[in-house]
């Protein structure tokens, strides 16, 4: 278990992958699993818009 960094809510991600994405339970906040051992997480960067191109 790690934090998120947003809300420091405890988030589970003990079976995901480094560069998995997903909403913290608290806040939303996407957050990205940056690695696996210790785990550790980051607001996951907002995509681009990419208007039909």
């Amino acid at each position: 278990m790690t934090n998120c960094p947003e809300c420091d809510a405890q988030v589970d991600c003990g079976a995901m992958i480094a560069g998995e994405i997903f909403p913290c339970r608290d806040c939303g906040t996407e957050l990205e699993v940056l690695a696996t051992a210790p785990i550790t997480v980051e607001r996951a960067p907002k995509e681009a818009e990419d208007w039909g191109e």
